[in-house]
């Protein structure tokens, strides 16, 4: 099963959602994973915490549920990432890998679920402290275009997640605000970076531009919040710049990016391994976040703008809240302020000052102390360890 769901992966993406939302296919991908199998933890040890499987994988465009699972493992726990897609058992940055659900015990773990559908998988587990992260706005999971019936909808199980769940976290003070009255003791644990992957020098990336022109890097997933207007409209202000991207491009918006990288000064390198991540940011002269503002990016803390100033890089970003707040990160909203703001951030990189001010609010995001909010609610609850 685990080669059928591979292959399915190398479907058109279009076909893939189509597949997703026929009726059946999350059972089909519940028999995949079969049922919890692994050894019983020891009394007094730290609770194993466990992730089931999403569409995410372990390498690829790894985001906040990798890296809170890492900050578990580094406070002690030992710490799971289910994917079926895997061929065998392996160990990355202290996580076990696995292929199957068969691997991972079956009791007095932590189940850390950030998809509201996989709420049908707890009951599989005995004694299981259910961590429900509530790391986007919800309509993110739903584009219009796949017209899911509503108990298809990520908003539709959300409700019932809630309720079940032990702990409510979220990641920025928009969903703080959004949720909090739905979970008694909702708590925010806020986006970070691993500041010592990103400080440690890496060396250039070959497809990086050759010539000296400044770099505007942006390091991400290319989607339907993509600030395309206000890319182009800044790159033909700035033709000295170079304008590069790192990341996938969704394909409904493929058409939308072919025409913007007609621009000379634009290039999209596609999507790169995350651990060459640390080498970009460092490379470019300037990072900039060009999502577009409105009330589903509202509640988004791009992980790019930590990582950036843990590698010493300035950034650029449109006017999101969470980058408004953070006084080393310079925000615009239309076409002439960016450019100028560009400036600024150039100037920003030669400045002692400010590396030194970046580098400080990077070390006070280090995902070892964004996680310190939920271990302490853990450890007062009694859910940290094994009865």
């Amino acid at each position: 099963m685990s080669r059928i769901l591979a292959a399915a992966d190398r479907l058109p993406p279009r076909l893939r959602r189509l597949i997703k939302a026929l009726p059946g296919s999350g059972h089909l991908r519940r028999l995949a994973v079969g049922r919890p199998g692994g050894p019983t933890p020891e009394p007094g040890t730290m609770r194993p915490v466990v992730y089931l499987p999403t569409w995410a994988r372990w390498d690829v465009m790894r985001q906040r549920p990798q890296f809170l699972l890492e900050a578990f493992a580094a406070a002690g726990h030992p710490v799971y990432f289910i994917d079926p897609r895997e061929d065998a058992t392996r160990i990355s940055h202290g996580v076990t890998i696995v292929p199957s659900i068969a691997s991972v015990p079956g009791e007095h773990v932590i189940l850390y679920i950030h998809f509201a559908p996989l709420r049908d998988l707890i009951d599989r587990f005995a004694d299981a402290v259910v961590v429900y992260d509530v790391l986007d706005d919800l309509a993110i999971y739903e584009p219009d275009e796949l017209g899911l019936p509503i108990e298809r909808t990520v908003a539709h199980h959300h409700p019932f997640l809630v309720e079940r769940a032990n702990h409510l976290i979220v990641s920025n003070p928009v969903l703080l605000e959004r949720h909090e009255h739905e979970h008694a003791g909702t708590i925010l644990v806020a986006n970070g970076v691993d500041v010592a992957r990103f400080e440690a020098s890496a060396a250039r990336p070959a497809d990086l531009d050759a010539t000296t022109r400044p770099i505007v890097g942006y390091r991400g997933a290319v989607g339907e919040w993509f600030a395309f207007d206000l890319l182009e409209d800044v790159a033909r202000l700035r033709p000295e710049l170079s304008f590069t991207l790192v990341g996938p491009i969704y394909e409904r918006v493929r058409d939308r990016a072919d025409e913007t990288a007609r621009l000379p000064n634009v290039a999209f390198l596609g999507e790169r391994a995350s651990d060459d991540m640390p080498a970009y940011a460092q490379a470019f002269d300037v990072e900039a976040i060009w999502f577009t503002v409105n009330e589903m990016t509202a509640g988004v803390t791009p992980l790019k703008m930590y990582e950036a100033l843990a590698a010493g890089t300035p950034v650029v970003s449109t006017a999101l809240p969470a980058c408004t707040a953070e006084p080393e990160i310079r925000t615009a909203s239309d076409p002439a302020a960016f450019s100028s703001a560009l400036d600024d951030a150039l100037a920003d990189a030669s400045d002692p000052s400010w590396l030194e001010r970046a580098r400080e609010a990077a070390h006070a995001a280090d995902w070892s102390k964004r996680l310190d909010p939920l271990l302490d609610r853990l450890d007062a609850a009694g859910h940290r360890l094994v009865p």
